[in-house]
């Protein structure tokens, strides 16, 4: 089995290997696969902004119908610790004012932060997952940190523009799996 360093190196050339037209458009279909998501128990919903160059779903297709069709659903955006790699989490609204940190990570400018224990749902980005909801991130643990703050019953959902691996991919005993995984054609649950 390939180790995550491989993993990562094959996901991320995979990425780079689709026209920019081809991912907007799984993005757009990965937004749509998104809303038939269930909404009822989410107050706030932790989404990411995607990262230029990273090849990221662009997210943005959600936010526009989060705020369209659930307004009453409050949108929070990670702040990046980059020394602890730890993140805080802020309320992002329409106003809100972006910036690009030293990671090239657009982040919220402004203090208006709410705890992790408050999050209802995680939209988690992700290089591959396999069929048992493990999930192989960038490797520096943000998002498993993140989780682990979080209440067990926070929605944890992967973005990804592929279907899972078959076979389970290496993870730590402090990995954290996702519940569902969004992609353009299908949502997985586990």
């Amino acid at each position: 089995m390939p180790d995550k360093k491989e993993i990562r190196k094959q996901y991320t050339l995979k990425r780079k290997q689709i026209h920019p037209n081809q991912l907007e458009q799984w993005s757009l279909e990965i937004a749509h696969q998104f809303s038939l998501m269930n909404f009822e128990k989410v107050k706030y919903l932790h989404i990411f902004y995607p990262i230029i160059g990273k090849q990221e779903i662009n997210c943005l297709h959600i936010v526009n119908q989060i705020r369209e069709k659930h307004s009453n659903i409050t949108l929070v955006l990670p702040k990046s610790n980059l020394v602890d790699y730890s993140l805080q989490h802020v309320i992002w609204r329409a106003n809100t004012t972006l910036v690009m940190n030293s990671w090239g990570i657009t982040e919220p400018h402004s203090e208006e932060y709410i705890p992790a224990e408050k999050i209802d749902m995680i939209l988690i980005p992700l290089l591959a997952y396999d069929r048992e909801g493990n999930r192989l991130g960038y490797g520096k643990g943000f998002y498993d940190r993140f989780m682990s703050e979080c209440r067990p019953d926070a929605a944890k959902v992967g973005l990804s523009y592929f279907p899972p691996e078959d076979s389970i991919l290496p993870h730590d005993a402090f990995d954290i799996p996702l519940d569902s995984c969004v992609t353009p054609n299908k949502i997985w649950e586990f």
